[in-house]
C-alpha cells in the first residue's frame, strides 16, 4: 500500500518506489530507499510527514504514493 494510507504513529518498511527515475531518484536523495523504515507522523490536506533516518521529511500525496510499504 502507499505509505499516506497508513495509520499516523505507525511504523513501515518500505517494500519499492514506484514512478519514473526522476521521481525514484529524487526519493532516494531524501532517504527513502526499499528496506528503510519510515512511521508516518502525520497527514493533513494532502501533505504528508514522514520520519526517516532520524529525520522528518515532509512530502505532498502525490510523492508520497509512490512510496509502497
Amino acid at each position: 500500500m502507499p505509505v499516506y494510507m497508513g495509520t499516523n504513529g505507525c511504523s513501515y518498511t518500505i517494500q519499492r518506489l514506484t514512478g519514473s527515475g526522476e521521481v525514484r531518484a529524487h526519493l532516494n536523495a531524501m532517504g527513502f530507499n526499499p528496506g528503510t523504515e519510515v512511521t508516518l507522523v502525520s497527514k493533513l490536506s494532502g501533505n504528508v510527514i514522514l520520519a526517516v533516518k532520524d529525520t522528518r521529511v515532509a512530502i505532498n500525496q502525490e510523492e508520497a504514493r509512490h512510496i509502497l510499504v
